[in-house]
């Protein structure tokens, strides 16, 4: 049931957005970083305080500055949600299993830069 329903969808002539295995991992991606934003702004905010930018085990705190640059992480996150869903139309058109790939590792890339913005906001509290 499995093998007939993978091919099924590798050999449907579907819109890239209309697939389903395409449409859920980009919302999925797109929600979590709107979470990150929205994260930030209610913890963080957008003051010109300090806050600990990075943190290290030997050094401790090693880069602090204005509070606006954790916005950073985010920003970084969202630019490379835009350019895998641009790649995994592009490599739809061509192989639809790699478009498949490229839209679940998105999410994975959503949840590291979220990780890596709630051990600051630990770190700032």
């Amino acid at each position: 049931m499995l093998l007939s329903k993978l091919n099924e969808v590798l050999l449907s002539k579907k819109p890239f957005i209309s697939e389903p295995l395409n449409a859920v991992p980009a919302a999925s991606a797109l929600l979590i970083n709107i979470i990150h934003w929205t994260i930030l702004a209610i913890k963080i905010g957008f003051g010109s305080n300090s806050v600990v930018l990075h943190y290290s085990v030997v050094y401790g705190a090693d880069l602090i500055d204005s509070a606006y640059l954790i916005y950073v992480i985010p920003a970084i996150a969202l630019v490379i949600f835009i350019i895998n869903l641009f790649l995994a139309n592009y490599f739809f058109k061509r192989e639809k299993l790699a478009s498949f790939f490229i839209n679940f590792t998105t999410i994975i890339v959503q949840l590291i830069f979220l990780a890596a913005s709630l051990n600051l906001i630990r770190i700032n509290d």
